[in-house]
């Protein structure tokens, strides 16, 4: 038999049969959720998520970090009302700064007026602007002059007083003004308590 007439088997390449590859196995998405700090937990709380929020914070050497961090804390607290406290004052002197000037100047146009009208308006703005006169002769004496007789019979008596202990000044305008109280004022008591201080001034 001639080589020739035999098909030639090895010139043909068999075809393998692939196959078939295995898919890796899909992957799931993990889900994160996120949340605003101090907003509330989407999942129940554990027992033992309970116990680690409720045991306190340590170090390695067993100092509690809360029971540290607790000085710092207290001071921070007790340093911010001082500071706040302390301006206060300041602008509180300075308010009194302030008012003290006021009642100088109210209380020198009160001392610098003359006649009655010009003494009662300016006594009365004084006493309006929540001063109070000064247990001084020369102020009280002043006083004396103020169409309200309850005001010139309070000054009589604050007189009354000092003379106890000090000497009439200003005998003249003293006298004066005490002796028009006693005639002419409308008061019996106010009258009275007029005489009865002229009758103690030295001749």
């Amino acid at each position: 038999m001639h080589m020739d007439a035999q098909p030639n088997r090895t010139g043909r390449r068999r075809r393998r049969k692939k196959t078939p590859q295995q898919k890796a196995p899909a992957v799931e998405p993990v889900i994160v959720a996120a949340r605003r700090p101090g907003s509330p937990r989407l999942e129940k709380p554990t027992r033992r998520m309970k116990a680690a929020s409720a045991r306190p914070r340590t170090r390695d050497d067993g100092v509690s970090l809360d029971a540290q961090d607790a000085p710092s804390r207290e001071a921070q607290a007790a340093e911010a009302p001082k500071r706040r406290e302390a301006r206060i004052v300041q602008r509180r002197t300075d308010e009194i700064d302030e008012r003290e000037k006021n009642r100088r100047r109210l209380f020198s146009q009160f001392m610098a007026s003359e006649g009655r009208s010009a003494i009662t308006r300016a006594a009365d703005t004084y006493l309006t602007a929540g001063f109070t006169l000064p247990r001084e002769q020369d102020a009280q004496l002043k006083l004396l002059e103020h169409f309200n007789e309850v005001r010139a019979h309070e000054a009589i008596l604050v007189l009354t007083e000092l003379l106890r202990d000090e000497s009439p000044r200003q005998l003249p305008l003293f006298r004066q003004r005490l002796r028009r109280l006693e005639d002419h004022a409308e008061d019996a008591n106010t009258r009275e308590a007029a005489r009865d201080l002229r009758r103690v001034l030295p001749a």
